[in-house]
């Protein structure tokens, strides 16, 4: 099933939820259930994350050409002692930073050298190091849940893990902690029921799937 129709049903699920709701926890539940009813795509690329694979995309296009300008750039002004990205101030363009900026170039250059799949995970990973340190430091349990989830997500295979019942039950819990932390009413259920759609969707095509992996391989699907 395509993103969109994905999309189209758990904004649907979302729009009856919110006949229930005030007014101002609308856009929170409308955008939470666009979301669930996206995220088990995580683990390939879908609407959620398109921009972070296009970055890969450019990544492995061009990264080798700015991993190698950055590491001459870099030598040559701590050889000689110059600036050279003027915008900078002086003080900040160490000796030690600009051999930072030759690190960070031969990073590039390793990193264009994978495949755009594994650019857009790892960049996905940082993401979600990212958003884990926010969560942490505003002790927000419901983001730490699911900055390891978009952080994890890509690393699975496509209609694995996040296709099954341990990930619904995972979704659901997270939801839960996020009900707590914004008051909207029956945003768990809400919640869970787009990630659930999404999952059903997927059982009505011919590849099914495997909704209790690793306890056995059946797969699972829906006769229409």
């Amino acid at each position: 099933m395509k993103g969109r129709t994905h999309l189209t049903i758990g904004l649907g699920i979302g729009a009856v939820a919110s006949v229930s709701q005030t007014p101002e926890m609308i856009p929170i539940v409308l955008a939470v259930s666009a979301v669930a009813s996206l995220a088990p795509d995580l683990d390939g690329n879908n609407l959620l994350n398109k921009h972070v694979t296009k970055t890969a995309k450019q990544i492995k296009k061009g990264g080798q050409f700015v991993g190698v300008a950055l590491i001459v750039l870099s030598l040559f002004a701590y050889i000689f002692n110059i600036n050279f990205l003027p915008f900078l101030e002086d003080e900040w363009l160490t000796q030690q930073n600009k051999l930072l900026f030759l690190g960070l170039g031969a990073i590039i250059i390793a990193l264009s050298m994978r495949s755009q799949e594994t650019l857009k995970n790892i960049l996905m990973s940082i993401l979600g190091l990212f958003l884990l340190y926010y969560a942490i430091t505003d002790e927000l349990s419901w983001l730490v849940m699911f900055a390891l989830y978009i952080g994890a997500a890509g690393w699975f295979p496509h209609r694995g893990q996040t296709h099954t019942i341990w990930a619904v039950i995972y979704w659901g819990y997270m939801s839960y902690l996020l009900e707590m932390s914004t008051g909207a009413e029956h945003l768990a259920i809400i919640s869970t029921m787009a990630y659930l759609s999404h999952i059903l969707g997927d059982m009505m095509t011919i590849k099914g799937v495997k909704f209790l992996s690793p306890i056995t391989s059946k797969v699972f699907k829906i006769r229409i």
